[in-house]
C-alpha cells in the first residue's frame, strides 16, 4: 500500500499526539488512561477494546474491564509487571476547518481526507528480560534494554517491528517530545531522548492507505511503550 504525503503526515502527527496507557488506581486495580499534550482527558469507554496483563515472569494472568465505571478499570488476578491495552481513536475527517472526530458517511461538506486511528499500548510495572522480545501487536515498540532503569537525560533504545518484522523510517513521538525528528534505520532500531522524570510515553508512528474499510482512504496507527522515570 502507498504512504501518505510528508505534508499530510506532519498534520496527522500533531492531531493524533494522543496515546492510551495505564495506571495504578485505588483498591489494586488499574484504570485504562487516555494521554493527550502533556495531560489526560476522558474517553467514551467502548473505546478500549482490549486489555492484556502478564506477571514478573511474563505469564499472562487472568484480565478483566469494568466498563460500568465513569472511565473503565482493569481487574487483574494477581499484580502485573506489563500491561498491553488497544484502543480505538475512531473516524476522522478533515474538511474545510481541519480535522474532525466524525463518521466519514455522516460529514456535511467537503472532504479532503478521511481517517481511522488505532492505538497500541504496552504498559512496564516491573521488568523480565523476556519483554525485550515482541509480544505480538500489528505494531509494536520494543525496548533494547530495561526502561525502568533509565534516568531523566539518558537515550532508550528501541526495536519497531510492523506485522512482525523490523520497521524502517517509523517516525515518534513522546510525552518530552510531540514532534521528534527521529526515525528508525533499517533494522527497526531508534534511539529516543528521555528528557524529563515521571511517567514517560514512546509511541511509534505508521500511516499508510486503507483498503480494507471503505468509510476511510487512510489509517494510521500509533504503538507506545510508557514506564515511570525515577
Amino acid at each position: 500500500m502507498k504512504k501518505l504525503t510528508l505534508s499530510l503526515l506532519l498534520s496527522t502527527a500533531t492531531l493524533f499526539a494522543h496515546q492510551i496507557t495505564a495506571q495504578k488506581a485505588e483498591n489494586n486495580t488499574y484504570k485504562a488512561s487516555f494521554w493527550a499534550h502533556g495531560e489526560f482527558q476522558e474517553y467514551k469507554s467502548s473505546q478500549l477494546k482490549s486489555a492484556l496483563a502478564f506477571d514478573i515472569n511474563n505469564k499472562e494472568i487472568n484480565t478483566g474491564i469494568d466498563y460500568s465505571k465513569k472511565q473503565p478499570v482493569l481487574l487483574t488476578a494477581k499484580k502485573p509487571a506489563m500491561m498491553s491495552l488497544i484502543f480505538d481513536a475512531g473516524y476522522w475527517v478533515k474538511g474545510e476547518n481541519g480535522y474532525e472526530n466524525v463518521d466519514p458517511s455522516k460529514y456535511d461538506g467537503i472532504v479532503y481526507n478521511t481517517l481511522k486511528s488505532i492505538k497500541y499500548g504496552k504498559r512496564f510495572f516491573d521488568w523480565n528480560e523476556s519483554f525485550l522480545k515482541p509480544s505480538g501487536l500489528p505494531l509494536e515498540v520494543v525496548p533494547l534494554i530495561n526502561p525502568l532503569t533509565i534516568k531523566a537525560g539518558d537515550k532508550l533504545p528501541v526495536l519497531v517491528i510492523k506485522d512482525g518484522k523490523a520497521l524502517e523510517g517509523a517516525g515518534f513521538e513522546t510525552s518530552d517530545y510531540e514532534d521528534l525528528n527521529i526515525k528508525t534505520n533499517k533494522y527497526g532500531i531508534a534511539n529516543i531522548p528521555v528528557k524529563s522524570k515521571g511517567l514517560q510515553i514512546i509511541a511509534a508512528q505508521y500511516y499508510t492507505s486503507e483498503l480494507s474499510d471503505p468509510k476511510v482512504s487512510n489509517i494510521t496507527i500509533q504503538s507506545s511503550i510508557s514506564f515511570e522515570v525515577k
